[in-house]
């Protein structure tokens, strides 16, 4: 037998020894791992605004965990379902995200029905919260009421006379304003704004009588604006002088927004394992926390679990809101 053939021999015994092993398991060394680029994270809503601060925060860590840039991408509009469509109809890869505040994702659906272009459950999957939305009512400065009761007593005895502000219909402030509005027996016009620093603005400028949205949208305007409370079951972890409802002898409401990160509902198993152990490293380090203090947010984290628990919670909460407002919207 000639050098040559023996050598044709031994590298065709080789190949058979590598195709079988490669048949068994052995891992292939040329697929490379998650991510091997830029992470897109899409944002619902616009730049400024309080999702956009928690993707920012949490895009100026995580590629210390992923290895790779992530770049926030803004797509307002419908209460973040432009986002949401856009995101659902990317390849299922990791590649593209999408974050907001679960509460907002629910009850948008939730009012849509039907035709809600995506669905947080059926569609997508949470991948963690980076940080939670607690809303609270808010009044100008100078409001002749100095409680949330005085402000009760008086739209009662003055039916739909004072205007509202909230970010948008849809929205968890507006689900969680319309429900104070419903527990405490009260009807008020709602003025809709397309995000929470314009609703805010709106109070601020007495342009409305009080308003629904995120107690962080106090920081700067503590000169311009009162919260008379919030809906969370608990204090805020900032403003900690704004007493809840429950604490005040009114409905005890236990409505706060996570701020949670999503992704297809397909993904791959292990992007799955790889985004969610990132999220949580960054949302519980000093870095992420410290940064959101500064802009007037309180960053932690929230496993996918917890995040589904309290996605299920609000859904419950805001059902009689929903069949109301669609009660209303069939007698027009």
């Amino acid at each position: 037998m000639t050098l040559k053939t023996k050598l044709l021999r031994m590298t065709a015994a080789l190949a058979v020894v590598v195709g079988a092993a490669l048949v068994l398991g052995v891992p292939n060394q040329s697929k490379a791992e998650y991510p091997t680029k830029p992470i897109t994270l899409m944002v619902g809503f616009s730049a400024g605004g309080g999702t956009d601060v928690y993707a920012r925060g949490l895009a100026s860590f995580i590629h210390e965990h992923l290895g790779q840039p992530m770049i926030v991408v803004n797509k307002p509009g419908a209460a973040g379902m432009i986002a949401a469509r856009a995101v659902k109809g990317m390849p299922s890869d990791g590649y593209t995200l999408y974050i907001i505040n679960a509460g907002t994702f629910i009850a948008k659906a939730m009012m849509d029905g039907e035709k809600a272009a995506v669905h947080p459950l059926r569609d997508m999957q949470p991948l963690g919260a980076v940080g939670q939305f607690v809303t609270s009512l808010l009044v100008p400065a100078d409001s002749p009421f100095k409680s949330a009761k005085e402000l009760i007593a008086h739209a009662k005895a003055n039916p739909g006379k004072l205007r509202w502000s909230h970010p948008g219909r849809g929205t968890t402030n507006m689900m969680a304003g319309a429900l104070f509005l419903q527990e405490t027996g009260i009807t008020a016009q709602d003025v809709p704004f397309k995000n929470a620093a314009l609703a805010r603005n709106a109070v601020a400028g007495n342009q409305v009588d009080f308003a629904f949205v995120g107690i962080h949208n106090m920081a700067g305007f503590e000169s311009k604006v009162r919260a008379f409370g919030v809906t969370n079951n608990e204090r805020d972890k900032l403003f900690k002088d704004v007493p809840t409802f429950d604490e005040q002898g009114l409905p005890q409401l236990g409505i706060a927004g996570p701020v949670a990160v999503f992704g297809n509902k397909d993904l791959p198993a292990d992007v799955v394992a790889k985004v969610k152990d990132a999220v949580k490293k960054v949302a519980t380090s000093k870095g992420y926390v410290n940064l959101l203090k500064k802009a007037g947010a309180v960053g932690f984290h929230r496993s996918a679990e917890d995040v589904l628990k309290q996605v299920d919670s609000m859904a419950k909460k805001f059902a009689p809101v929903v069949a109301e407002l669609r009660k209303a919207k069939k007698g027009k």
